[in-house]
């Protein structure tokens, strides 16, 4: 694939130290992802998956090694990571094993939120998330609360609310751990056609392969190093543990909101009609 990837990761390595000796969570790894790409990143427990996508989002810093985004270095050891919130909020999307929806918040709720801690007024913010739910198929869940909405459709949601700031990458540790096959299948596809569709670079962590059919590459980790990067075959348009990431983000953000009371407009980038989210003979996630 040509031009300048989004994600660039340089020979990254993370050491922990565990009593007299030394944890390799990675050990030299390089990984580049470009706009309109879906990747994923599979091995087992402890293979060093989660920790990748830490490094690459911005919420670790790698023991050596580099992350370039766009060709331009973010992260390095010595990085401090509190000054990047700001771009990691604007140009990053994280998607978690689980949906994490604030439950007395409403989907929309859920969603303009994360807009709104990032200074968007909040009429602009509600008419994007409405806009966001609305192409993901949620347009009658807009004003329910995550208790009455199903698993499927609450990481739609999630999913919604990754893509609120129109990231430029979006990184998900286990999306469909916690859904059955059929859905889960279904929340990959919608991956598929945010990378085809937004141009978005997307990287995904998962243990689950049914719906492999749907990445361009599979990169392969154990004990900290890719051992296999794998094409893989993507549909048509339309067919179709380790360390776990958590949202201590989510909680925080609130906390550094700016103090000048200014706010950010919000580009209407509505979706160009729904997005396709399930192969022919599959229904609709519920």
């Amino acid at each position: 694939m040509t031009g300048e990837p989004v994600l660039s990761v340089r020979d990254a390595t993370r050491h922990y130290p565990s009593g007299d000796t030394v944890v390799k969570a990675l050990d030299g790894v390089s990984l580049d992802v470009h706009a309109g790409e879906l990747v994923a990143v599979i091995g087992p427990s402890g293979s060093g998956k989660s920790t990748l996508l830490l490094i690459a989002g911005l919420l670790e810093p790698p023991s050596s090694g580099e992350v370039r985004f766009r060709g331009a270095r973010v992260s390095t050891p010595a990085v401090d990571l509190d000054r990047l919130r700001d771009f990691r909020r604007r140009n990053i999307g994280f998607v978690f094993q689980k949906a994490n929806l604030i439950p007395f918040l409403t989907a929309g709720e859920n969603v303009a939120l994360a807009m709104e801690i990032d200074d968007v007024a909040p009429r602009a913010a509600r008419r994007h998330a409405e806009s966001l739910l609305t192409g993901l198929g949620l347009e009658r869940r807009i004003g329910n609360l995550p208790a009455r909405l199903s698993g499927g459709e609450q990481q739609r949601v999630a999913i919604a609310r990754a893509l609120a700031n129109d990231p430029a990458l979006l990184l998900a540790d286990e999306p469909t751990a916690a859904l059955d096959g059929r859905r889960g299948r279904q929340v990959i596809a919608l991956f598929r056609s945010i990378a085809d569709r937004r141009g978005a670079a997307v990287v995904v962590v998962t243990h689950d392969l049914r719906a492999a059919d749907y990445f361009d590459r599979t990169i392969e980790l154990i004990d900290g190093r890719i051992v296999d990067g794998r094409i893989g075959t993507t549909p048509a348009s339309g067919e179709g543990g380790g360390r776990s990431l958590e949202p201590e983000m989510f909680r925080n953000e609130t906390q550094h909101r700016r103090k000048s009371g200014a706010t950010r407009s919000v580009q209407d980038r509505s979706w160009p009609g729904p997005v396709p989210c399930r192969s022919p003979d599959e229904d609709p996630i519920p």
